[in-house]
């Protein structure tokens, strides 16, 4: 019979050898990105080098922002060094590179962990991603108010039936504000659910939406908007990298809107890229000819944001600790 330790030993090869099938399929099937050249962004990257710098350099303070959120939440369960939970943050982006939706990307956050209870330290993380959805669906939302402006479809529709535009605004206004108070107010999730008889049996991870005080999660939102901000702003500097003409105040708006589209759309990881670059074409291809140079930009925007912390993740997949004593 197989030892923990062997097991354990395992698990991570089998974690690492996924990962890195999964990124290479992406890689080399160009699922919706069929027309970029990578001989052409590897001579942009060669003849701007200091701009791929500066993005990368805000790829790291995205993730790092992502390590003080979550080391700042887990710190009801477990007092850890911002250290450690960088190394949970890339180890958990290397396994969320073959899961849907990212999912894997909590498994491998908690496995770093030494004595908190795993269950609460998955929620825990879902209340940190709770509050990145939140931020998406916000700005989100203003960007698709703002859409009639760029689509004619959409702005006839609006001219023609004239109380359609203000309800929209009105419901979306108010869906905002009722999932701000609901998230800055997370202990209520506890005292619904405590009320629920046959989970009286979880009360343990009941809790833990009563951990935080309003102002502990108005801070996890802050960390929230800021890498929000960092995201957005490295894909207008790609943009502009790869001569799609926009301005600043419409990169942006386009932005929220891809953004937010994406997460509401159902993904598994090798097709992720495919369906980035089909949204992005959509949505700048309203103000822009340049198709590849908004497939260029975001292709160059997965590799950096995501494929090269994959890749920095395995080296911390090894330290994972499946088994405790």
């Amino acid at each position: 019979m197989l030892s923990k330790k062997t097991i354990g030993f395992l698990l991570k090869i089998g974690i690492v050898a996924f990962a890195l099938f999964f990124l290479y399929q992406q890689l080399t099937a160009k699922s919706g990105v069929e027309q970029i050249s990578f001989d052409a962004i590897l001579l942009k990257i060669t003849n701007n080098y200091l701009i791929i710098f500066l993005v990368v350099i805000m790829m790291l303070l995205n993730w790092f922002l992502e390590a003080l959120k979550w080391r700042f939440l887990i710190a009801k369960v477990e007092k850890i060094s911002f250290k450690r939970s960088v190394r949970a943050i890339f180890s958990g982006i290397t396994v969320s590179a073959f899961t849907p939706n990212r999912v894997g990307e909590y498994g491998g956050r908690v496995f770093c962990l030494d004595k908190a209870d795993r269950i609460q330290a998955v929620l825990i993380t879902v209340i940190g991603s709770m509050a990145q959805l939140l931020t998406t669906i916000i700005f989100g939302s203003i960007g698709l108010l703002y859409l009639p402006s760029y689509k004619s479809d959409f702005s006839l529709f609006f001219d023609n039936v004239s109380f359609a535009y203000p309800v929209l605004a009105f419901i979306l206004i108010v869906l905002n504000v009722l999932l701000v108070l609901l998230f800055l107010n997370a202990s209520v999730i506890t005292n619904v659910l405590s009320k629920i008889y046959f989970l009286n049996r979880f009360e343990k991870y009941n809790a833990v939406f009563s951990f935080y005080s309003f102002e502990d999660l108005l801070k996890v939102f802050a960390y929230s908007v800021a890498r929000y901000a960092v995201f957005t702003t490295q894909f207008f500097i790609l943009l502009e990298l790869f001569e799609v003409q926009i301005l600043y105040t419409d990169a942006i708006i386009l932005i929220m809107i891809m953004l937010f589209v994406i997460s509401v759309i159902p993904t598994i990881a090798i097709t992720e890229i495919g369906v980035r670059g089909s949204v992005a074409v959509f949505l700048f291809g309203l103000i822009s000819a340049n198709t590849i140079g908004i497939l260029s930009a975001t292709f160059l925007l997965w590799v950096i944001n995501l494929l090269i912390p994959s890749l920095i993740g395995v080296a911390f997949i090894f330290m994972l600790k499946f088994f405790r004593k």
